[in-house]
C-alpha cells in the first residue's frame, strides 16, 4: 500500500471514502440513540408495524 506513485491517489481516495462511510454510519447510530429513535433490527419493523395497524383499522372499522 502506498508504494506505487501512479496509484497513490486512488489508494488515498479509497481510504478517505472508507473513513467517511464509517463516520456516517457511526454518526447516524449516535444521532438515533440521542433522539431515542429505534436502531438495529427494530428500526426496519417499526415503520411497518404502524402501517399494519393503519391497514387493519381501515379494513375493520369499529361500528359506532
Amino acid at each position: 500500500m502506498f508504494n506505487n506513485p501512479q496509484t497513490l491517489w486512488i489508494e488515498i481516495l479509497v481510504v478517505a471514502l472508507v473513513v467517511v462511510f464509517l463516520a456516517f454510519v457511526i454518526g447516524r447510530y449516535i444521532y438515533r440513540k440521542a433522539h431515542h429513535l429505534p436502531t438495529g433490527e427494530c428500526e426496519c419493523c417499526h415503520s411497518h408495524k404502524s402501517n399494519l395497524v393503519k391497514q387493519y383499522n381501515k379494513a375493520y372499522k369499529k361500528d359506532k
